[in-house]
């Protein structure tokens, strides 16, 4: 017999009250977790899923994300698999994988996740994984190991001030990804999801810049499915005047426990 999976849906009702109906299913589509951004938006809304994964032969691993639906306003539409415990949490918290501390005795099962719908679903998602993994959390500040982006090269030849009446944006063209009008912290979002370590910003500049990293169909592919490599990244870094230092700094972190 296939293992069975726990779906919650969720619908909101008056006073925008959620009902939380739990069914139990032999299989769910595989289609559901194809690492493909187009095949996320055709699942159904209201789904949350957790369970052991099904995908621990797949080399592609990793959370994607999608912007929603129209009209999906505060929605989320996610979904993992082969998910350490660490992503697990991370997704249902709606926080950086980078800042979640697991205690030493943590499981080591990896999960598939799934969320599709409004942003009320983090309750039920936090639910399932107390009831059903075993696990809470809550964020606490503490001195903590980061990754601090610095700059190497002052003169940063590779970046431009931005000019005032410039937009910000970012574009993909000719196999490069062109950044307009952006801090040099935008590297945080761009690439701190990959490291093991919290990446921070220490480059001590307020300036905005206009710059470009080579962006090809790999790199997307690696990019989307959750793989890019630590060298690659220190490759665009450095490839743009800047590198990562291990360092220090006061973050506020999801402290994984066991519930009680």
């Amino acid at each position: 017999m296939k293992t069975k999976v726990l779906i919650i849906a969720l619908a909101l009702i008056a006073a925008a009250a959620v009902m939380v109906k739990i069914w139990f299913f032999p299989s769910i589509k595989d289609s559901y977790f194809a690492m493909d951004g187009r095949s996320l938006l055709k699942v159904p809304a209201g789904m949350l899923i957790v369970r052991p994964t099904h995908f621990g032969f797949l080399h592609e691993k990793g959370i994607l994300r999608v912007i929603p639906p129209p009209g999906g306003k505060n929605s989320i539409w996610l979904m993992g698999r082969n998910l350490p415990l660490r992503d697990v949490m991370a997704a249902g918290y709606d926080w950086n994988p980078t800042r979640v501390m697991l205690p030493p005795d943590a499981t080591t099962v990896r999960f598939d996740v799934l969320m599709t719908g409004t942003s009320n679903q983090l309750t039920g998602f936090q639910t399932v994984i107390r009831r059903q993994l075993g696990y809470t959390a809550k964020v606490e500040s503490q001195s903590a190991d980061v990754l601090a982006l610095k700059i190497a090269d002052p003169a940063l030849r590779a970046l431009t001030i931005s000019r005032p009446d410039e937009k910000r944006r970012i574009n993909l063209r000719d196999e490069k990804l062109y950044f307009t009008q952006v801090p040099l912290s935008i590297m945080i979002n761009v690439f701190g999801r990959f490291l093991e370590t919290p990446m921070v910003d220490k480059t001590e500049t307020t300036n905005l810049y206009d710059f470009s990293i080579d962006w090809n169909s790999k790199t997307e592919q690696n990019y989307d499915a959750g793989t890019m490599s630590r060298d690659k990244i220190d490759q665009f870094i450095g490839a743009l005047g800047l590198k990562l230092e291990p360092d220090t700094a006061p973050l506020d972190m999801l402290i994984v426990k066991k519930a009680n």
